[in-house]
């Protein structure tokens, strides 16, 4: 393995056999003079592959427990999460995992004001964030707060590669929060029911909606090519078609968004599967 740049005294810069760069982890692997073959490759503890140049910078800061923290946490939410992450995840985990260390440690917590939001939305990836704190615990000794996991679960949201086949930012993420719990209150209130977030027709309609709502952002609405159908459904269907309307409504008055009819067709779809 050729070592290219050095990072930190036990990060480095590296090229791998295929010549794609990648960011690798081991004790000393920074001390030699650049660049090096490295002849014994078992001192190499972690790869991290895909990692943008601007994240890399992240580890002059990081102590190395911290970082072996966050790279365990992205690899506990890859395996568990049914989705693509990012390969910087355990670096803007870690950056974020220091700073919440040290702000413990001076006694100061922050409290996620989407918290509920976020547990509700995002179960999985809050119950990852809890299991991570465990993790941060046995790697490093400090006990963060239990808020933490609602911040490690939104840097999992964060990092999860949507259908475009990009990473989403954080303020997607927070609205997508708050507009998907909005949009679930507003199911419930017009069908009297309380939804199961646990559920499979639950999970594939957060999904769409943070889908739907990435789109809208960028002004990408879906064009409507299927209007006979919508109109069809919306006379079949009146009270999910008042519902979808209605969660229209929200996106447009909080946001500015205007879903297409086959927009309005497919939340139609979803709300008939959650009722």
């Amino acid at each position: 393995m050729l070592i290219l740049k050095k990072i930190n005294n036990n990060v480095a810069l590296a090229s791998d056999g295929a010549g794609e760069e990648i960011v690798v982890f081991g004790k000393g692997v920074g001390f030699p003079r650049m660049p090096y073959e490295l002849e014994d490759e078992s001192v190499v503890e972690r790869v991290f592959a895909h990692v943008d140049e601007e994240y890399r910078a992240v580890l002059q800061s990081v102590s190395d427990d911290v970082l072996l923290a966050a790279s365990d946490i992205a690899a506990m939410a890859a395996e568990s999460l049914d989705c693509a992450l990012s390969g910087n995840l355990a670096f803007t985990l870690a950056d974020h995992l220091q700073y919440a260390i040290e702000r413990t440690a001076d006694g100061i917590v922050f409290e996620n004001p989407l918290a509920n939001e976020v547990r509700f939305v995002y179960p999985r990836e809050v119950e990852l964030g809890a299991r991570g704190i465990e993790i941060v615990r046995g790697r490093t000794g400090a006990e963060l707060p239990g808020c933490e996991a609602v911040s490690i679960a939104l840097h999992l949201v964060n990092a999860e590669l949507d259908g475009m086949g990009s990473v989403q930012d954080m303020d997607v993420v927070m609205k997508s929060t708050a507009a998907i719990e909005r949009a679930t209150q507003i199911i419930e209130r017009r069908f009297g029911i309380e939804l199961d977030r646990t559920s499979y027709a639950y999970v594939r309609f957060v999904a769409h909606m943070r889908f739907l709502m990435r789109r809208l952002m960028q002004g990408g609405g879906k064009q409507t090519q299927n209007s006979s159908l919508f109109r069809r459904a919306s006379r079949e269907f009146p009270e999910a078609y008042a519902c979808a309307r209605d969660i229209d409504e929200h996106l447009c008055s909080a946001y500015g968004w205007n879903c297409s009819d086959e927009e309005l067709l497919y939340l139609m779809m979803h709300v008939n599967r959650l009722r």
